[in-house]
């Protein structure tokens, strides 16, 4: 029997009720929301450890580092900064899946802020594409949630640092004074452990040279081996797209150990859940240590996780 599925189309009224709703619901599950919440300390790429940045463009741009790392990494992930026509400053704008609404207001309400005015930042649209013709699941409210910040003079520093000719650039000069947030963000956004074995930046509507520059970057800083592969089929502009893949395992368990201890929300731990194919002791081995790895509050439910993994392991195709 085939099921029918029908597209939900919420009121405006609806729309702007389901906002505060997603985000209460996520104050209540998610840690970060108490008085004493602090953000993970960053991790710096020990390969640059002797070089002094203090004097560049990028060190100059009045935001803290961990936001800078979170903005440049959601500008080239799920979002855009752009300078609007009638306006002096820029400003920061993107869309997520209510299916992450947790990392999106952990992003916007915790850790950006200062960049947005509040609630009124974020609205909510109907679901469309892909997300168009899925089934939710019982109670899940499925859409868009989208966000439009301050325009601010830190804003449009940061603008004219990563973008040249209004287009957003990839540039090693820039590139440097990234930290850990840096690479959690961008793999959040747009990284995916494909089967559980294998890494992959799927930037497909960034140009083959600029990744190429970018996973330069990974090699020589972070001494994450990848290389940029061009994707089988063209996207539905007639263009082929490139993505960054992870060389190795090792690669992989490495740019896994520095973004496990950042991740914020319960929904996205799925995408360092690592999971080897025949090596049943590499797999018990990584579960006890990514389970020291996240948060405390996540602890539980990762072991949980990977009981049931190391359970039905072998039994079927992972």
């Amino acid at each position: 029997m085939t099921k029918t599925i029908v597209t939900i189309s919420y009121s405006s009224e609806e729309r702007r009720g389901l906002v505060k709703y997603l985000y209460e619901k996520t104050v209540i599950v998610h840690p970060w929301w108490n008085d004493g919440y602090k953000l993970p300390n960053p991790v710096y790429p020990p390969s640059l450890k002797d070089v002094d940045l203090s004097k560049k463009q990028m060190a100059q741009v009045e935001i803290p580092d961990i936001q800078k790392s979170v903005l440049c990494g959601s500008c080239f992930g799920d979002s855009s900064i752009t300078i609007n026509k009638g306006y002096k400053n820029a400003r920061v704008q993107g869309r997520h899946s209510t299916r992450q609404a947790s990392w999106f207001f952990w992003k916007w309400m915790i850790c950006l802020r200062p960049f947005i005015e509040d609630l009124s930042s974020i609205t909510f649209q109907n679901p469309d594409g892909k997300q168009a013709k899925s089934i939710a699941a019982p109670d899940e409210i499925l859409g868009k949630l989208k966000i439009s910040s301050k325009a601010t003079p830190a804003l449009t520093q940061l603008y004219s640092i990563i973008c040249e000719k209004k287009k957003k650039k990839i540039e090693r000069s820039w590139l440097n004074h990234m930290n850990s947030y840096f690479l959690m963000t961008l793999w959040l956004d747009d990284g995916s452990l494909y089967h559980r074995r294998q890494g992959v930046f799927c930037l497909d509507l960034i140009n083959k040279e600029e990744q190429e520059v970018l996973a330069s970057y990974l090699k020589t800083v972070w001494q994450l081996d990848c290389y940029v592969k061009q994707q089988p089929e063209p996207m539905s502009n007639g263009k082929y797209g490139h993505r960054i893949f992870l060389s190795n395992q090792d690669s992989l368990l490495k740019l896994l150990r520095i973004i496990a201890p950042l991740v914020p929300v319960k929904e996205m731990l799925y995408k360092i859940m690592f999971v080897p194919e025949n090596n049943i002791d590499l797999l018990q081995r990584w579960a006890s240590e990514v389970e020291e790895l996240v948060y405390p509050q996540f602890k539980d439910y990762i072991k949980t996780e990977y009981q049931n993994i190391i359970l039905n392991y072998g039994k079927k195709a992972l």
